[in-house]
């Protein structure tokens, strides 16, 4: 399976035509159409429709309600186009209208602002008979339609679709363009064999995926596009299989056997044992039993450590590190940023400082802390294998550096990180094990999807003598509250974080920026010392600002979510969140652990800028309640989606169409057989390879397409 390359078939080639091949697809519409829904048909098909109306569901200008869709036959009885003035900024047309047969009282306007006055005059004329269509309002009291959709003599009342969907629209292009030549990409579906076991449809009674296709686009009912719809249901099975399949053939690309498993019997393990001033908890021990049976074992591990906010999920990986090296090989820490770099070097020389082992820091180039010429000795100290542990940031599989044995990678804040960064630090070694590790605990169903590569271990147990943190969401208005508690906990020896959204003030954005909130604050408590930390720093101004802040020189360290992961300081017991409604429960909880670190009571205050909306209350409200990662996250998917909780990088993975994993979670399992059954029955891979290709969009899918 690891050696199947996918390759698009001659037989659906139509589906990858260009969207030129539409009628009235011209030079400037393919250049917006390709931006914003891709080059060919397929994507074209992928484009859902954000709901679907009835049009003929209200008729009647007398039940009619504000804002919903009314199609219904009028008389023209007065016309007021003024002359198209290219000179004014608005020009408002307005025909009146009354209803016909037992609606000939009932006014309705119709509105047009700055259309061309020509067409509206060809369109409409005293006495007419017409059919309208479009979404009624009511304004000062007056009945009225604004650019209706369809205005059609009564006799073409047919040509006015029953049920239509509704697109989501961007510059240049309107619903009539959309639907049409949606519409026509549907004639280019070539006919293609099935995929699915006869017992799954059967069971389901599924429609083929031609036939799903063409009712999500042209549905007979308004409830067609509805995600728990059998049309939907299928197309989303057929997206999960594809996603399970490619996991399987990654994970058959990546897990090789090898040639000298690790004996894992170490005295560096136990020697570390002996030196850390706290015992493990027993979830820890339990997770460091499953990544050493990994490591002992003659196929090369893929797991994924997934833990809540200051489980230990360190401690584990370091202890894993000294499994992998014991044989005299060498282990990487690969973190996203230079701040954790540096943090994790010096927390893990500290914890082995008697134990005689070589760990470097490789930063990027530009970020090298020290002489052009004490960098190139550290790449030949890695090339030699005098380095044991190298702990750095994404040089780390720069093609310069080779490795004398590598034979453990451990991604720390793995969503940071794409599949293509996993693969290529696998192939910096012969049999390279990979322990990617998450703060952000992933829900169940999308760790089946995203992650369906890997086994997954979870600590889900807090080191003992943690306190709880008491979590506070108040409005900005209680700003000077806040202050008065924070001048009061500074007075106690305490230190503050204190978080913004954006680094600089920007015009159209009611937020707070760090820049604003640390002149505002230094002037607050006048002489007591503030740190500020943001992304736009040089390096070595954040090491400063942290340390300061680290050794309580400074009281309060202002910062933007740089800060999110892996910055441990235990004296720090408050954390303020301004602007809270603006960002994600995962990220308010990693934010939040960032107290909470040692048996002082910690606090953090979410403050709102806005009245919250429903959902913005909701998510507050979760975190407020909970401190547990898990059920966060679960909360999360519902409120979010998978893109948002796996961040940019990771969503590329799981980028899906149809799938949406609240609604569809009960159909991984079957996905699962379903794939199983493929890859023992397509012996050919013509079925593999056509799925694979029409949901080539998954970046896993990419990877394997290039071999």
């Amino acid at each position: 399976m690891s050696n199947l390359l996918v390759q698009r078939p001659n037989n659906i080639f139509s589906l990858f035509s260009s969207l030129k091949s539409i009628n009235g697809v011209g030079e400037k519409k393919i250049k917006i159409l390709e931006k914003k829904i891709g080059p060919y048909i397929i994507n074209l098909l992928f484009y859902l429709p954000l709901r679907s109306v009835n049009r003929f569901e209200n008729t009647s200008l007398k039940t009619i309600k504000h804002n919903e869709i009314i199609t219904c036959e009028l008389e023209v009885i007065e016309i007021n186009i003024p002359p198209f003035n290219y000179k004014k900024k608005v020009n408002v047309s307005k025909i009146i209208t009354f209803g016909i047969n037992i609606e000939k009282n009932v006014r309705l306007d119709i509105i047009y602002f700055g259309r061309n006055t020509q067409y509206l005059k060809n369109i409409y004329q005293l006495g007419k008979k017409i059919i309208v269509s479009g979404k009624f309002e009511s304004f000062n009291g007056l009945s009225q339609i604004v650019h209706p959709d369809y205005v059609l003599p009564i006799k073409d009342k047919i040509k006015i679709p029953k049920i239509e969907n509704i697109y989501p629209l961007f510059e240049g292009v309107n619903q009539k363009f959309i639907s049409k030549i949606i519409i026509e990409s549907l004639d280019k579906i070539p006919d293609i064999p099935e995929w699915l076991s006869e017992k799954t449809i059967k069971e389901n009674q599924f429609l083929s995926w031609k036939t799903s296709i063409k009712k999500i686009h042209l549905p007979d009912d308004i409830h067609d596009n509805s995600l728990d719809n059998i049309y939907r249901r299928r197309l989303a099975l057929d997206e999960l299989i594809a996603n399970q399949i490619s996991m399987k053939m990654l994970k058959s690309k990546i897990s090789k056997t090898k040639n000298k498993p690790v004996v894992c019997e170490s005295k560096l393990v136990s020697e570390f044992y002996k030196l850390i001033p706290f015992k493990l908890t027993q979830n820890q021990e339990e997770v460091i039993n499953e990544i050493k049976s990994d490591i002992s074992s003659n196929t090369t591990m893929i797991r994924m450590l997934q833990g809540d906010v200051g489980s230990g999920k360190t401690i584990v990986a370091l202890i894993s590190i000294l499994y992998a090296i014991s044989n005299g090989s060498q282990a990487v820490l690969l973190v996203p940023t230079e701040i954790l770099a540096i943090q994790h070097y010096n927390n893990i020389k500290k914890l082995t400082e008697n134990m005689n082992l070589e760990i470097d820091l490789l930063l990027g180039e530009s970020k090298h802390v020290g002489s052009k010429k004490s960098r190139l000795e550290l790449i030949e100290k890695i090339k030699c294998g005098v380095s044991q542990i190298i702990i750095g940031t994404h040089a780390l599989f720069s093609k310069n550096i080779i490795y004398h044995n590598l034979s453990l990678a451990v991604i720390d804040e793995q969503h940071r990180f794409g599949v293509k960064q996993r693969l290529e630090i696998t192939e910096k070694g012969e049999n390279v094990d990979v322990l990617v590790m998450t703060a952000t605990p992933i829900p169940r169903s999308l760790a089946l999807t995203a992650y369906g590569d890997m086994d997954i271990s979870s600590i889900k147990e807090k080191p003992a003598g943690r306190t709880p943190i008491k979590t506070y969401v108040m409005p900005q208005s209680k700003l000077e509250n806040v202050l008065i508690s924070i001048n009061r906990a500074i007075n106690n020896g305490d230190l503050i974080y204190w978080v913004c959204p954006l680094i600089e003030e920007s015009e159209g954005l009611d937020m707070v920026a760090v820049n604003e909130r640390y002149h505002f604050l230094k002037n607050y408590f006048k002489n007591l010392p503030i740190s500020l930390v943001h992304g736009k720093q040089k390096q070595d101004e954040r090491e400063k600002s942290i340390e300061e802040f680290r050794i309580g020189k400074s009281k309060i360290l202002v910062a933007t979510t740089v800060i999110e992961v892996g910055v441990d300081i235990p004296d720090a017991t408050i954390m303020v969140i301004e602007c809270a409604e603006r960002f994600g429960l995962a990220q308010i909880h990693q934010l939040r652990g960032r107290v909470g670190r040692s048996d002082k009571q910690s606090s953090c205050i979410l403050l709102y800028k806005s009245q919250l909306t429903q959902i913005a209350h909701s998510r507050l409200k979760i975190l407020k309640e909970s401190e547990n990662g898990f059920e966060i996250a679960e909360n999360d998917l519902i409120l979010r989606g998978q893109g948002e909780i796996l961040g940019s990088k990771q969503s590329g993975n799981i980028d899906f169409k149809f799938v949406d994993l609240h609604v569809h979670s009960d159909l991984i399992s079957l996905a699962r057989k379903e794939a199983e059954y493929l890859l023992e029955n397509d012996s050919k891979y013509n079925k593999i390879n056509i799925l694979l290709s029409i949901f080539e969009s998954n970046e896993s899918i990419k990877l394997l397409k290039g071999g």
